[in-house]
């Protein structure tokens, strides 16, 4: 029994991702959207953001080089480089392994949707997919589809560009002034006062925003060697405003795997 059970949920992680007549489910829970990515036909996502996004825990194992998925009485191991793993008591074995990129690590999304018996659903003409578990839900946005939001893309660019100038105050004799198309007076005072950021490093990577009413969020992972994390992501908090979308306020995360 133990042996048909392990079959059948293995073979229920195998399943392709881009299977026809899927379509995005319908819920009512507030939307968390996190990056995911295209790997040998399999969309991955980054495993701490999408199971604490459906209430789940999870831990690091650095000296294993395992992450463990707890949620109930359920628990998921997965090991970097590896396409072993164990669920409860039962080992499975996935075709695409666990990944670690810039301190996250990537694993396929039907593992830890099955895993954490969430529905999952896939939008082609988006390409986007979505996890949802009880009123909690997850969209998945891959890197053709990283701008889930109202915001324009030009103003994404030009929200991360002034970002990046904010690094430096000195540059700037008029600070208010200079930032004030683009930040709330909430943000510059903030700035002001901090007079530089906690990461003095401009960040060029994919942004992926998203917005819900009147708010928005973009955010960019990276890694830099003076850091102290294996990598960092920068959130700029948005906020529409005078007929604009604004940063209110920008906050920086360390990320492990």
């Amino acid at each position: 029994m133990k042996k048909i059970a392990t079959a059948l949920l293995g073979g229920l992680l195998t399943v392709s991702l881009f299977s026809p007549g899927s379509s995005l489910a319908e819920t009512t829970a507030s939307p968390l959207v996190i990056g995911g990515k295209a790997v040998e036909g399999r969309i991955l996502v980054p495993i701490r953001y999408l199971s604490e996004g459906l209430g789940a825990t999870v831990d690091w194992d650095q000296q294993e080089q395992t992450i463990t998925v707890r949620q109930d009485s359920d628990k998921l191991i997965l090991k970097i480089n590896s396409t072993r793993a164990r669920w409860n008591d039962q080992e499975l074995r996935i075709d695409v392994p666990a990944q670690a990129s810039q301190g996250v690590t990537y694993v396929p999304i039907r593992v830890i949707s099955q895993a954490l018996k969430g529905t999952l659903a896939w939008e082609a003409s988006s390409r986007t997919a979505q996890v949802t578990l009880g009123d909690r839900s997850v969209t998945v946005a891959t890197e053709t589809s990283y701008n889930w939001s109202t915001v324009s893309q030009s103003r994404v660019n030009s929200l991360i560009r002034k970002a990046n100038e904010a690094i430096d105050l000195s540059s700037y004799s008029q600070i208010r002034a200079h930032f004030k198309p683009f930040f709330t007076d909430a943000y510059i005072n903030k700035l002001i006062r901090q007079r530089e950021m906690k990461i003095q490093h401009p960040f060029t990577t994919t942004a992926y925003s998203s917005s819900v009413d009147r708010t928005g969020r973009i955010s960019q992972s990276a890694s830099f060697a003076d850091i102290g994390a294996p990598a960092v992501e920068r959130t700029l908090e948005l906020k529409y405003s005078g007929g604009q979308w604004m940063v209110d306020d920008i906050f920086f995360t360390y990320l492990y795997p």
